[in-house]
């Protein structure tokens, strides 16, 4: 298990940017998320499989889909292989995985009565994995009907699409309901791994979709409609790929867009000098790998604070958090610098960033849209990047690299404190309506970074900081559970928490 001391004091700085007094305790993340620990699988799911004349000419035939036991789904699978949905249905919530046993290990609950988050929970048990060193228990959550789901998503009963686990779950977007919901006729649904999660989406077929099958797209793309699109308008059919980014990526309508590496030494930094010496070659190039990807995502948080910066001015934010995020894109120069020069040193030759290509960036100064992307990206993303540096400083074996995800944990924990200040500041005086979003929000974003990240590196050296996806996916999860479950429920309490004393059992 990683340092819960650490973990605490990351939670206790963001209730002191909250001004809040309380150490929520108590709340749980189940050890693999609805969607349990990733499928993990090197290329993406899409119900769409086969040839088609391209973007939405129409569903030809039509077969329906039953379910296990033999009755109608409500799903319609064309010719073509694309499914939509011509009615709601109930689906069986019945969640099949092994019970808590009460001996394990590690146990976010220890029976169903534990689990009441969400509709039909069950206390599951989980095998050991790198979190902990034995079993443990967790919470995961089902669905019968649509009502359950909430808003903007609906009920997907199990066999219907792949949803990577064995039980009926809400979609992760919903912008149809049924078929009658479309002028096209069809509610189409996909379910589609974003690196991160199996994420099922539906929506209106429209002639405008830029594909309808798989066939489509480019060679390692898939037609698949997601809650934030990489190439185009969100809740349409768009040639998705694979890219889950942790931190403040800059998104592009969901996707993090980063400039593509090239041969130049202004972006290294000359004091950051990593042990190479002693390396594994294998090591070495996998490092390298690694932290290009690392430093070109810092690099493009650069402009995905700027694009913030004008959010919080045109939603009239105080001086503050203006400063604070000029001063946070500052640390991101800094941080592809260090980024750049780590890869450069374990490739053996200058690398630095190209030219950012910034076509088809949004500025979305809508409430709901800001506070959105304000929750996924950096109330979760940030204080879970903030929690892996922090992790990966006291792991890593190199004084150098110690010292450089220490610097990068201190970073994120000032962005993290700023994202949760923000939203605070987003929060002040909203409706019912909106906090209930902002709820949602965090419900959808926890879900999704509890999964395991889909990555595939050839070498995993826990004492260089490179962990594997199940090291990754347990450490995001106690992260989530042990800082932002409990402050996102402090704030959106709607009663101040009493005061209680820190625990690091809590």
């Amino acid at each position: 298990m990683h340092d819960r001391l650490a973990f605490l004091s990351l939670r206790l700085s963001i209730f002191a940017a909250l001004g809040l007094s309380a150490i929520a305790c108590g709340s749980t993340v189940d050890g693999g998320g609805e969607g349990g620990a990733g499928s993990g699988a090197s290329s993406s799911t899409s119900t769409s499989s086969s040839s088609s004349s391209g973007g939405s000419s129409g569903c030809v035939g039509g077969t329906p889909i039953l379910l296990a036991d033999g009755t109608d789904s409500g799903y319609i699978r064309c010719d073509d292989g694309t499914i939509h949905r011509a009615a709601a249905v109930a689906c069986d919530p019945t969640i099949q995985a092994a019970a808590c046993e009460g001996t394990e290990m590690y146990k976010d609950c220890t029976s169903d009565a534990d689990c009441t988050a969400k509709p039909h929970g069950k206390c599951i048990h989980h095998d050991g994995n790198f979190e902990v060193p034995g079993p443990s228990c967790g919470c995961v959550y089902s669905c019968a009907n649509d009502a359950e789901c909430g808003a903007d998503s609906v009920c997907v009963c199990q066999g219907v699409v792949e949803n990577d686990v064995s039980w009926s779950r809400c979609s992760a977007i919903a912008k149809c309901a049924t078929d009658a919901d479309c002028a096209s006729g069809e509610c189409g649904i996909t379910s589609f791994n974003d690196g991160c999660f199996q994420q099922i989406g539906l929506a209106c077929r429209a002639d405008t979709d830029t594909c309808r099958v798989d066939a489509d797209c480019m060679a390692g793309s898939s037609c698949a409609t997601l809650p934030y699109s990489t190439v185009g308008e969100a809740g349409t059919f768009n040639c998705e790929t694979q890219n889950c980014a942790i931190g403040r990526p800059l998104l592009v309508a969901g996707a993090a867009r980063t400039a593509p590496a090239s041969n130049r030494v202004d972006w290294i930094l000359a004091e950051i000098t990593p042990d190479t010496e002693t390396l594994d070659p294998a090591v070495r190039t996998a490092l390298a790998e690694a932290w290009t990807e690392i430093a070109a995502l810092e690099h493009a948080s650069v402009a995905s604070f700027a694009r913030f910066t004008l959010q919080l001015m045109a939603l009239g934010a105080p001086p503050e958090l203006l400063f604070a995020a000029q001063q946070a894109a500052a640390d991101e120069v800094e941080h592809a610098r260090v980024g750049y020069a780590l890869a450069s040193r374990y490739a053996d030759r200058p690398i630095g960033p190209s030219k950012l290509d910034l076509t088809g960036v949004p500025l979305d100064t809508d409430l709901r849209v800001v506070l959105g992307s304000l929750i996924e990206e950096a109330c979760v993303g940030e204080t879970i990047g903030a929690a892996e540096a922090l992790a990966l400083a006291g792991m890593v074996r190199d004084p150098v690299l110690g010292q450089v995800h220490a610097r990068i944990a201190e970073d994120e924990q000032r962005h993290a404190e700023l994202a949760w200040r923000t939203l605070r500041f987003l929060l002040a005086g909203a409706d019912e309506d909106t906090r209930r979003f902002a709820r949602a929000a965090f419900d959808r974003a926890i879900e999704a970074a509890s999964a395991d990240p889909s990555i595939r590196r050839a070498v995993v050296a826990e004492d260089v900081g490179l962990l594997s996806s199940k090291q990754l996916g347990a450490l995001r999860r106690q992260a989530l559970r042990d800082v932002v479950r409990p402050c996102a429920d402090a704030l959106l309490a709607p009663v101040a928490a009493p005061i209680v004393s820190a625990d690091l059992n809590a």
